[in-house]
């Protein structure tokens, strides 16, 4: 189990060897994917069942792959590849997890799900369109005043038995904000009593 570790699950796009060679040397671990054009070379290759369509110790073949940049993840890695149903590729997967079972190996990746759907909600529901500070503490007060605004803001929204969803009620306090509900309901009834009066009137001069 990696509970004592620490684990990272990247998504494809963060592919950069010299920053996968940092992170082992921290003493941390890594599960992301591997691309296509990867110039590997196998090592060893371990018996697989099920979904596990290949579990093999590789290294990489380039140490210079390509723009002057030198590759210094120079230790065996290891690549899993996973078929997913309703998908024509498998998911082919790197890690520097050598001895950790490949079912967990796996779920760890599927857990960066999680992540994205979490910041997709973020996007969504706090509308942080940018971020006012860079620092790390900038940014997680940022985040933490806006879900904390938008949890208020549902709790009131459910005290007042509003049975409206959340953006249509919004949309309402924004635009009935700095008005006070009881006075104009005041000020609704003297203009009904006003416009029944004046049809009583009306209709007795008709007369």
């Amino acid at each position: 189990m990696l509970k004592s570790r620490r684990a990272l699950s990247i998504d494809k796009g963060y592919c950069d060897y010299n920053w996968w060679h940092q992170i082992d040397q921290e003493g941390a671990f890594f599960v992301t994917r591997l691309k296509r054009n990867a110039s590997i070379r196998v090592l060893k290759s371990r018996s697989t069942e099920g979904d596990i369509l290949s579990d093999e110790v590789i290294e990489f073949k380039n140490k210079w792959p390509g723009g002057g940049r030198k590759n210094n993840y120079v230790k065996p890695l290891r690549r899993i590849v996973v078929h997913r149903e309703g998908h024509v590729d498998p998911l082919v997967l790197v890690t520097n997890l050598m001895g950790v079972p490949v079912e967990e190996v796996a779920a760890l990746y599927k857990q960066r799900w999680a992540i994205e759907l979490w910041f997709k909600w973020v996007k969504q529901n706090l509308k942080i369109k940018k971020f006012l500070g860079q620092s790390e503490n900038a940014v997680k007060i940022q985040i933490l005043v806006a879900l904390i605004t938008y949890l208020i803001a549902d709790l009131y929204r459910q005290l007042c038995g509003s049975r409206r969803g959340f953006y249509l009620w919004l949309a309402e306090l924004k635009s009935t904000l700095f008005q006070r509900p009881r006075l104009e309901f005041e000020v609704l009834k003297r203009r009904r009593k006003w416009k029944s009066d004046f049809q009583i009137h009306q209709a007795q001069l008709a007369l």
